[in-house]
């Protein structure tokens, strides 16, 4: 397991229980909770940052870390369960998805996970 893999639960342990959902809103953050994986070392191997939070206007003042998502093509991944396991079983899928010799070279720019619903995830990819 990578050392970012790790961080993972904890880092979502922080957001829930400092209820950063909420206080972003209040900030004027909208939408659903995104988490941006970005500043990618190489590959699916490699290091890389890992950002959550919600989507901010460009002209609203950021308190905190911010990442910018550069436009670009993506494959959207649409999964339905339980989280985390929904999530964990999602990028397996992926994973797999793009291990497959006809799949679309991934960019490694920015990837996203956007909480639509409680149960709902969508893993997007930039290729």
């Amino acid at each position: 397991m990578q050392p970012s893999n790790a961080r993972i639960p904890g880092l979502w342990g922080e957001f829930a229980s400092q209820n950063w959902a909420e206080r972003l809103g209040q900030g004027g953050a909208f939408g659903p909770t995104i988490a941006v994986y970005s500043a990618y070392e190489s590959d699916v191997s490699g290091s890389y940052q890992i950002l959550i939070g919600r989507e901010v206007a460009r002209s609203a003042p950021i308190a905190g870390p911010a990442v910018d998502i550069a436009p670009g093509t993506y494959l959207v991944f649409k999964f339905s369960g339980p989280l985390p396991g929904v999530v964990i079983d999602g990028w397996r899928a992926v994973w797999a998805f793009f291990e497959r010799p006809d799949a679309p070279t991934r960019a490694y720019t920015a990837d996203l996970e956007v909480y639509v619903e409680p149960e709902r995830v969508e893993i997007w990819i930039a290729v």
